[in-house]
């Protein structure tokens, strides 16, 4: 027995080395991806280095995955050492009570003990499995359930031996439709559970610009030129002029951008006894799943967050509301609703400004429109939307990429579907996801309260849409259909 201790007890340090190193390759990956990111905000990055940073950060990313399940293989590991000890000191503890000497019978008691001679509920499970594999059952599996024979006579039969399958009526061979004639035998397995169906991804994820902040509120000073029609510099201007001839002098106007994070929280209680009882890390399962619920909020919030501790999202952030800069596009006249038609995919496409590093989100309603939307040519038309023939390549739009997201707006709503240029919106992490656990909160309760939490802010760095030189049609990073 000893043996196994030793090998669990080797087992859970290996895996907490594996754990370290991961740690410590985090630690380089994010140097790497800070310095990257760092030199952006300075704007000293070449070039040749901005598919660096992207990449950096998806490595830096990577790694929060990988570490949360290596720690909870080391988690498993703990469990399973300490698990063995604690049989070994109650089977020590066992034979210690046993007395000495000449042992005197008497007639059988077990029915009296109601638990029938078994520690705990997870002591009788592992009896039964460990009889199911044996086939050899415990004495005290026969206290726990009562059956009649072929002659009618009464007897007690364990839990485990109760019929699995109807059997035909006579039948006198061994098989696993009872478990008294061979279904024992056949054991059972509790597979790992099931992945939550989980979140379809942030498609933004990578594209918007990361802002680092050293501290919870980070200024930056923003040109003001979202009006092009006599300057692209927020005032500056250049002219020729004649010999002798006086320099017109221009100036520059400047604004400052203000981001402030704010905590986003997330609790949950869980009671000691389904910590200490479930086969894998409840922990563990409490983080993956809120691990998850995290970026869809984010996600959620890059939409239709509404600014101040939330992120300001784009479909909130309308021109006509005066918070933002995004532009909506007004449906065709007598359009049928819930409907979008060429002229509204190509409108908008008319009013996006940096158009070659935008990407579209549509709701998965919109599919079955937009897969056969086309521009009608003479007597035919030519399809806008081009299917995917890679995989793991997205769908493309009038030449720019399509995802399909159930946070979008359904189809005829204002937001089913979004043109948006994702580098023009910031976001700042000031601290990554982290948890706590505390037994005290509800310390009488017998239960344990595990808290996770982030700070971070987003918003886009536009205030207003951009009057063009020579248009009235104003452009915008972000466009949207109205409603339909």
């Amino acid at each position: 027995m000893a043996v196994k201790v030793n090998e669990l007890r080797q087992r859970k340090i290996e895996a907490q080395k594996a754990l370290d190193a991961l740690h410590d390759e985090q630690s380089g990956a994010k140097s790497a991806y800070s310095a990257l990111l760092e030199k952006s905000a300075r704007g000293t990055i070449s070039d040749e280095e901005k598919p660096k940073l992207i990449e950096a950060e998806k490595v830096a990313a990577a790694f929060d995955g990988r570490i949360s399940a290596q720690r909870r293989l080391v988690t498993l590991a703990e469990e399973e050492h300490g698990a063995e000890e604690e049989r070994l000191r109650i089977e020590d503890a066992e034979l210690a009570k046993k007395p000495s000497g000449r042992i005197k019978a008497g007639a059988p008691n077990a029915e009296e003990d109601p638990r029938k001679g078994f520690r705990s509920a997870n002591d009788c499970l592992q009896t039964i499995l460990q009889a199911g594999r044996s086939g050899k059952p415990d004495e005290r599996l026969k206290m726990l359930a009562q059956d009649t024979d072929e002659e009618g006579r009464s007897y007690l039969l364990p839990v485990a031996f109760t019929p699995r399958y109807l059997a035909t009526v006579g039948s006198d061979e061994h098989g696993e439709y009872d478990d008294r004639y061979g279904g024992l035998s056949v054991a059972t397995t509790r597979l790992a559970p099931r992945p939550l169906i989980g979140f379809e991804g942030d498609p933004t994820m990578g594209r918007t610009e990361m802002v680092p902040m050293a501290s919870p509120s980070v200024e930056m000073e923003a040109a003001t030129d979202k009006d092009h029609s006599s300057t692209v510099s927020a005032g500056l201007t250049v002219a020729r002029r004649a010999e002798a001839a006086a320099i017109a002098a221009s100036r520059q106007t400047r604004e400052m951008l203000t981001m402030k994070a704010a905590s986003v929280f997330a609790l949950a209680y869980a009671t000691e006894e389904i910590l200490a009882d479930s086969p894998g890390s409840f922990i563990a399962r409490l983080e993956q799943g809120f691990s998850l619920q995290f970026a869809a909020y984010m996600f959620n919030e890059k939409l239709r967050g509404k600014g101040g501790d939330q992120y300001l999202g784009v479909l909130t952030a309308l021109a006509a509301s005066g918070l933002g800069p995004t532009l909506s596009v007004a449906k065709e006249s007598a359009q049928v609703a819930d409907t979008i038609v060429y002229n509204n995919v190509i409108k908008a496409r008319a009013r996006c400004w940096g158009y070659s590093n935008a990407i579209w989100l549509a709701n998965h309603d919109c599919y079955p429109q937009l897969a056969v939307l086309a521009v009608p040519v003479g007597v035919g038309g030519q399809l806008v939307y081009q299917q995917s023939l890679v995989e793991d390549r997205p769908d493309m739009l009038l030449g720019r990429p399509i995802f399909y997201s159930e946070y979008m707006g359904t189809i005829g709503d204002q937001g089913d579907l979004l043109l948006g240029n994702w580098s023009q919106y910031l976001e700042g992490l000031y601290q990554p996801l982290q948890s706590a656990e505390s037994i005290h909160v509800r310390f009488v309760n017998h239960e344990r309260a595990v808290k996770f939490w982030l700070r971070n802010c987003g918003q886009p760095s536009w205030r207003t849409a951009l009057t063009p030189n020579k248009s009235a049609s104003t452009l915008s990073p972000f466009v949207v259909l109205d409603a339909r």
